[in-house]
């Protein structure tokens, strides 16, 4: 990665829950964090792309109910946590064939609504300046305000060295533990806006988890609301 890589202080944003700390030292070598990477006005127009794709594959029946919700506009446009209507207005899938996720929507991501490609592109261009590498694979995934993604390792021969996510909506915690010694356990806070790469240790030797809302970070309630997130992963090579 290039200079324009670099993390910024991570010190506010983990939280040991384990007897064990070796998280600092880690994270420095395995993970790239930015939480500011996106302001609330660009978080708010990646919300809307986003959704844009996921709800032009719903049912017909969730797409008359978001038509009937959506005549009430949201307070602004600049919010990003106004860009979601209520839970009940989507389609959101009970469970992962997995078990992994649940109360979500995804979609392996090909393109763009066309209508967002001038100013997307001037977005995620910024993202792919971080890449370690460019043959990658996008997808986007909406949780619920009660979903989550449970605690698991990436799958190796489905997954390559490294993935970045785009946190956008409701606050969430990434919770790491280590599969070698289940005492060090630490909690990474993921605002709206923030961009992150796990990279290989990080990604294969640490179950992660994305936790429901309602919870708590050093000693500060995280609400409980949806979670947007753009995933890019590298392709497996034959």
């Amino acid at each position: 990665m290039n200079s324009a890589s670099r993390s910024s202080d991570l010190s506010g944003f983990v939280e040991h829950i384990g007897e064990v700390k070796t998280a600092p030292s880690l994270l420095e070598r395995n993970s790239f964090f930015n939480p500011n990477f996106f302001n609330a006005e660009e978080q708010a127009f990646l919300i809307r792309s986003c959704l844009k794709k996921l709800d032009a594959a719903d049912s017909p029946r969730s797409k008359r109910r978001r038509r009937a919700l959506s005549l009430k506009p949201p307070s602004s446009n600049d919010l990003p946590l106004a860009q979601f209507l209520p839970d009940h207005a989507y389609d959101f899938d009970q469970g992962h064939f997995d078990g992994v996720i649940s109360n979500f929507r995804e979609m392996h991501l090909t393109e763009w609504p066309s209508e967002d490609i001038q100013q997307i592109t001037k977005l995620l261009d910024r993202v792919y300046a971080l890449l370690p590498s460019v043959d990658t694979q996008t997808h986007i995934l909406h949780l619920a305000s009660d979903g989550e993604i449970r605690p698991h390792i990436d799958n190796v021969e489905a997954s390559g060295a490294w993935i970045l996510g785009v946190s956008l909506g409701s606050p969430r915690i990434l919770r790491m533990q280590n599969t070698r010694d289940d005492r060090e356990v630490f909690d990474v806070l993921l605002p709206s806006g923030s961009v992150y790469i796990q990279r290989d240790d990080l990604r294969f030797l640490y179950k992660h988890s994305i936790l429901k809302g309602g919870g708590s970070f050093r000693s500060h309630h995280i609400p409980n609301g949806q979670r947007l997130s753009i995933m890019i992963r590298d392709r497996i090579t034959a």
